[in-house]
């Protein structure tokens, strides 16, 4: 489980020892900063801890910082600066893949609020098993039969429960955002989330076997 540091690590620059506004690189002189290797996705990239992000500034921020990093950026420098180069360049891609994705950025940021993982809690909401069994007999069937049309039918339905349980997790992390004060419900809003979250996993095989 991650931990969870605080969201802005006020730093300064190892070289120029100004204060930095991000936790990668400095403003001032551009060195590399081993501070990115110590926090969360969301800081690493810049941005709010927040389920609900900007998908073009996650890009934008991510591009940004790849360039700084990118260890083609430091071919001629010390192998300190290189290796620290290297780290931060897969640090900033795997918060990327993370937070781009709406599933796992909920499952990285439920777990960073002190939520269960999907191995620490493998609960789903009623009658999602039933449901998503049923699907795939039909699935099974319409593939048996060539029946493309009945195909296409049940990648339809799955796709809405998806989306529609991506639009549930969404609520129920500003949920979380308004009941801060609250112990119980929060501690109740992320089990919810986690359920909902292990849904998504059944229903992403379930749409994957569609095709």
């Amino acid at each position: 489980m991650p931990s969870e540091p605080k969201q802005s690590i006020p730093t300064k620059c190892d070289h120029c020892h100004r204060q930095m506004s991000e936790v990668v690189v400095c403003d001032y002189c551009h060195a590399l900063s081993p501070s990115g290797l110590m926090t969360d996705y969301f800081t690493l990239l810049g941005l709010p801890r927040h389920y609900d992000l900007d998908e073009d500034d996650l890009r934008q921020k991510f591009f940004a910082l790849n360039r700084h990093a990118h260890p083609d950026q430091h071919g001629g420098e010390s192998p300190e600066v290189q290796q620290l180069s290297l780290a931060l360049s897969a640090a900033i891609n795997d918060a990327y893949r993370t937070l781009k994705d709406p599933a796992s950025r909920g499952a990285y940021l439920l777990e960073l609020l002190g939520g269960q993982s999907s191995a620490g809690d493998k609960s789903v909401p009623e009658n999602l098993l039933n449901t998503v069994m049923m699907m795939q007999e039909e699935l099974v069937d319409a593939k048996s039969a060539g029946d493309a049309a009945a195909v296409a039918r049940i990648r339809e339905t799955m796709t809405n429960q998806h989306d529609g349980l991506l639009r549930r997790v969404a609520t129920l992390f500003s949920q979380i955002e308004d009941a801060s004060a609250c112990q119980a419900i929060r501690s109740d809003l992320l089990s919810e989330i986690r359920k909902q979250l292990n849904a998504i996993s059944y229903v992403k095989k379930l749409l994957s076997q569609a095709g």
